[in-house]
C-alpha cells in the first residue's frame, strides 16, 4: 500500500511538472489579421488557456502596461489603430510573458471623406458608408461624420474586417462649416502612411458664390452652427497639404474658378458643374483602386458614376481634371480676353444665380479654339466636343455682374485672366 501511495505521489509530481512546463510555453495565444495597413483599425485577440487547453474566461492579461480581460470565448480583444511601422507588444499573464512583433505596411490609398451632413442630406451618409465597406484590403478609408442631431458623430475608420470603427468622438456638437474643423481633421489623418492620398468633400455645393450669409452657397453647410466653407476658406484649410486627388461629392463644384483657386492643392480634381443627385458618388469604386495611379483612380470614380446614372441627365456630369494642364489652359485663356466680341452666347446653363455656363461652349462660340483645345485635353476623359462639363461665370447683364463683383474679384481666376474686367467691358 505504501509503495502504491509513493508511486501515485511520484506520478502526480511528474504530471504537475510536465503541466507547468506546458503552461509556461503555451498558455497565451494570439490571433491577428494576415496583413496590417496604416489607417485601418484591427483587433488583436489574446487568449489564455489552462494546462488542459481550456480557455480561461474573465482573466486579466497585460499588453504594454494596459489591462484587458478575456471574454466568454476566452479572448481579450485589443483594438489598435496604427500608422506604418514595426511595433513590439509585450503580452503578460501572471508569470508568463510573450513578445509580439507587428508589421504595419503603408496603404496603397488613403481616402479621407468629409461628411459635412448636419443638414437635409443627413440621411444619405449611411448608404455611402455601406458602399465604402467594399474598399480593397489595402485601401484605408477615414470619414469625418457630422449629421443632423446625431449623437454618433465622430471620425470613423474602415477596419481590416470591413467595419467602420469610431476612432475619435466629438466632445460637443462639431461645426462642419468651420475651416478650423476641416484643417484639424485633414492634418491629423493625412499623416497615415499611404502610397497615394485622396480627399473627398461631401455636401451641398454651389461653386464659388458666398454672397448670401446663409444660403446654399460655397460648400459644407452646418445647419446647427449656420456656417459653411467659402472657397477661399477651403483653400486656407487645405493649403499645408498636397493631395493626389481632390474630389467633390457635391453640386456645382466643377467650376473653372473653383478648380483654379485650388490648383496648388492637388494633382487631379473630380467634380460636376451641374446639380447632382443626393445619392452622389457610388463608392463601390474603392474595391478597384488598389495600387492604381491617380488618373486611373479618377477613371474608376467616373466609371462607377456613369454606370450608376446611365441613361439619365447626370450620366456625363462628373469628370476629372489634370491640375497642371488646367493651369496651362487658364494661362492660354488669359491671352485671349482682350477683345469684346459682339456675339449673343447660347450655352448650357448649370446655375442661374450666379449664371454659370459651360466653358467649352462659351470658348467655341468666341472662336477661342486654342484655349478650348487646352481645356478639352485637361479633362478626364479627354473630349473634342464643345460641351466639356466645366462651368464659368457669364452673367446676362451688368446688374447681375455687380451683384457678385466684390466676391468674384477675390478669386485667382479673375485676377489671372482679367475675366472680370473683360465681363465688365461686355456691358
Amino acid at each position: 500500500m505504501k509503495r502504491f501511495i509513493l508511486f501515485c505521489f511520484v506520478a502526480f509530481s511528474m504530471f504537475l511538472s510536465v503541466s507547468c512546463v506546458n503552461l509556461a510555453g503555451s498558455n497565451i495565444t494570439v490571433i491577428l489579421p494576415d496583413k496590417l495597413y496604416a489607417g485601418r483599425p484591427f483587433e488583436l485577440k489574446i487568449g489564455v488557456v489552462d494546462w488542459l487547453g481550456v480557455p480561461l474566461k474573465g482573466v486579466d492579461v497585460n499588453v504594454n502596461g494596459l489591462t484587458f480581460t478575456t471574454d466568454e470565448s476566452g479572448y481579450a480583444r485589443v483594438p489598435l489603430f496604427l500608422n506604418a511601422g514595426l511595433y513590439k507588444l509585450k503580452v503578460s499573464y501572471k508569470e508568463v510573458t510573450e513578445e509580439i512583433l507587428l508589421n504595419v505596411q503603408e496603404a496603397s490609398w488613403l481616402v479621407l471623406c468629409w461628411f459635412g451632413a448636419d443638414n437635409n442630406l443627413s440621411n444619405y451618409v449611411s448608404g455611402d458608408l455601406v458602399e465604402m465597406q467594399m474598399a480593397a484590403k489595402d485601401v484605408a478609408v477615414i470619414a469625418f461624420v457630422d449629421q443632423s442631431g446625431n449623437l454618433n458623430d465622430g471620425v470613423y475608420a474602415l477596419s481590416t474586417d470591413g467595419r467602420f470603427v469610431k476612432v475619435e468622438s466629438f466632445a460637443n456638437d462639431v461645426n462642419s462649416g468651420s475651416k478650423d474643423s476641416l484643417s484639424r481633421f485633414v492634418e491629423k489623418y493625412h499623416a497615415y502612411a499611404a502610397r497615394r492620398k485622396a480627399l473627398v468633400l461631401w455636401n451641398h455645393g454651389t461653386a464659388w458664390d458666398d454672397t448670401d450669409p446663409y444660403r446654399v452657397k460655397g460648400i459644407s453647410y452646418d445647419d446647427e452652427s449656420r456656417e459653411f466653407l467659402k472657397i477661399l476658406e477651403l483653400k486656407e484649410a487645405l493649403e499645408n497639404l498636397r493631395w493626389d486627388v481632390l474630389g467633390f461629392d457635391a453640386c456645382l463644384m466643377g467650376s473653372v474658378e473653383v478648380l483654379y483657386e485650388l490648383k496648388d492643392l492637388a494633382d487631379y480634381f473630380i467634380a460636376a458643374p451641374s446639380l447632382i443627385p443626393a445619392s452622389g458618388w457610388n463608392y463601390k469604386f474603392l474595391s478597384e483602386v488598389s495600387h492604381v495611379e491617380p488618373e486611373d483612380f479618377c477613371r474608376k470614380v467616373i466609371g462607377y458614376w456613369r454606370q450608376t446614372y446611365s441613361g439619365t441627365d447626370y450620366e456625363d456630369a462628373l469628370n476629372g481634371w489634370r491640375s497642371d494642364q488646367l493651369g496651362r489652359a487658364v494661362s492660354v485663356l488669359a491671352t485671349m480676353t482682350n477683345g469684346t466680341p459682339a456675339i449673343q452666347i447660347r450655352a448650357t446653363v448649370y446655375s442661374d444665380r450666379p449664371r454659370l455656363c459651360d466653358l467649352g461652349e462659351v470658348l467655341g462660340q468666341f472662336g477661342w479654339d486654342q484655349a478650348l483645345s487646352e481645356f478639352q485635353s485637361a479633362r478626364i476623359p479627354e473630349v473634342t466636343d464643345l460641351k466639356i462639363y466645366l462651368s464659368v461665370f457669364l452673367p446676362m447683364d451688368k446688374n447681375e455682374l455687380e451683384n457678385y463683383y466684390d466676391m468674384y474679384s477675390q478669386l485667382s481666376f479673375a485676377k489671372h485672366t482679367g475675366w472680370l474686367d473683360w465681363l465688365d467691358n461686355l456691358w
